[in-house]
């Protein structure tokens, strides 16, 4: 009986450890809190979904860049993305233009997203955008 029982505890503990992840969160980019001469956007959970939530996170950081040129910010944006998955990988690309309207002249504002990163906790997405 004490035979059965070690051979059971030992299944169990081969059982719980099998199940256990070695996923680790991904850590949050320094970029965040210093993004250098670069823009953060960043939105929360989004009604439309992630793609929304990505699109919104772009928008406000270009809200942000004209913003540093001292202009009263309304943003009218464009958007493109393309995304790519496989059961391995997956990759995403979007281009962002949006027009900015100060004292009735148009000032074109445009960005390179260069990294962004999705705290799955929080539930937040951060973009982060290089003036072209």
């Amino acid at each position: 009986m004490k035979r059965l029982s070690a051979v059971l505890a030992l299944f169990a503990s081969v059982l719980v450890t099998g199940c256990q992840s070695d996923v680790k969160p991904d850590p949050r980019p320094g970029w965040i809190d210093n993004p250098g001469d670069n823009f953060v956007g960043k939105c929360a959970t989004h009604v439309r979904g992630p793609i929304a939530q990505e699109q919104c996170a772009y928008r406000k950081g270009l809200t942000y860049m004209a913003m540093s040129k001292g202009v009263s910010v309304d943003v009218s944006s464009n958007m493109t993305m393309k995304q790519t998955a496989t059961e391995k990988s997956g990759s995403s690309y979007g281009k962002v233009e949006a027009s900015v309207t100060m004292e009735e002249k148009d000032i074109r504002v445009a960005g390179t997203i260069i990294d962004k990163w999705h705290d799955k906790v929080a539930d937040i997405m951060y973009v982060l955008i290089e003036e072209n």
